[in-house]
């Protein structure tokens, strides 16, 4: 122990400068805590509160920027097409006009009388109606028309 502190106390001397020995455990503590104190007291650097801070506030606020010019461009778009100000695009009316055919269709569709009271026929019905026809259409007259004229 006599050792360490003689080597503490004695000096290296050079011809440009003159070193202490090195530091003692406590003395090396001091120091970064002094370090450590600077750097709380200094903050951070600008770059640093720039990039943690500055950077993220002008994208959003670009990014805002951009996403409001491209909703209020679309809003007059819109607002001008309906009030036929502005000259639609070739898809954009043939769209219309197919809209329009449907509509016209649908309110045909509407107006014209849907009876809902009309009897369904029985399968029985539908067999007796087409023997009926066979028959009206066999007939011998017929037969011999068609006959003669080669049917």
């Amino acid at each position: 122990m006599a050792l360490a502190s003689q080597q503490s106390q004695r000096l290296i001397v050079s011809p440009l400068r003159s070193f202490s020995a090195a530091p003692t455990a406590s003395e090396a503590t001091k120091q970064k805590v002094l370090k450590m104190k600077k750097a709380k007291d200094e903050g951070p650097s600008n770059t640093q509160l720039f990039i943690h801070a500055g950077l993220p506030m002008i994208a959003f606020s670009l990014m805002a920027a951009w996403v409001l010019k491209n909703s209020i461009e679309g809003k007059n778009k819109e607002f001008e097409t309906s009030r036929g100000q502005a000259s639609k695009s070739q898809r954009q009316a043939r769209m219309d006009e197919e809209q329009n055919d449907m509509l016209e269709k649908l309110t045909k569709i509407r107006n014209t009388d849907f009876d809902n009271t009309k009897r369904i026929e029985r399968p029985e019905e539908i067999l007796d109606r087409r023997k009926r026809e066979r028959e009206r259409r066999n007939v011998w007259y017929r037969r011999f028309g068609r006959w003669v004229i080669g049917q």
